[in-house]
């Protein structure tokens, strides 16, 4: 690398605006070179007093989507992105929605979340192949087994799962077989 272009890249690395694959590179490379970590260390002395002179503002609210407009576009190929706002919740069954996050009808699966209301209740099901469930909020009871969030059950092809429950509703993510009784 350049000395020229060493500054230029440790003054982006500052100011933070180096892609993931960039910042890596960059990161691998500061680890092994002193005079790197000298010309950060510069820009650092250099942009530190100018961020702290500078009042703190809030964007208004279309500035922000703007950015998140030029994030969105930016997003790797062959990549999806659910925010948390987007997508549709739909009754599936009385106290549960679903909001489907991929459907991928080549490969055979799809993944979703299910809201469950207090005491709501799904049936005992079969699994003719394997189903991924991660607890992201809330509580869960499959059979007699309690689960919290964070906790992650698998149910393997051929097993059966028992009546799945809840006592404060939860958020649950699934990813599972393809089901095309879960698109509506």
């Amino acid at each position: 690398m350049k000395r020229n272009e060493a500054e230029q890249i440790a003054g982006d690395y500052v100011l933070g605006t180096l892609s993931d694959p960039e910042l890596a590179e960059f990161e691998t490379i500061l680890s092994q070179d002193p005079l790197l970590r000298q010309q950060v260390a510069a820009w650092e002395r250099r942009l530190t007093p100018l961020a702290a002179a500078l009042p703190e503002a809030t964007p208004r609210t279309s500035v922000w989507e703007a950015i998140e407009t030029a994030l969105d576009a930016q997003s790797p190929p062959n990549t999806v992105t659910v925010r948390a706002q987007e997508g549709e919740w739909r009754k599936l069954a009385p106290g549960i929605e679903i909001k489907l996050l991929l459907v991928d009808r080549e490969a055979g699966f799809q993944s979703f979340l299910l809201k469950l209301a207090p005491g709501s209740q799904i049936p005992a099901h079969d699994h003719s192949s394997l189903e991924e469930c991660l607890l992201l909020e809330g509580d869960m009871i499959i059979g007699d087994r309690h689960y919290t969030s964070g906790d992650y059950h698998a149910a393997l092809p051929g097993s059966r799962h028992e009546t799945l429950s809840t006592r404060a509703g939860g958020i649950v993510f699934l990813r599972s077989e393809l089901r095309p009784d879960l698109h509506g």
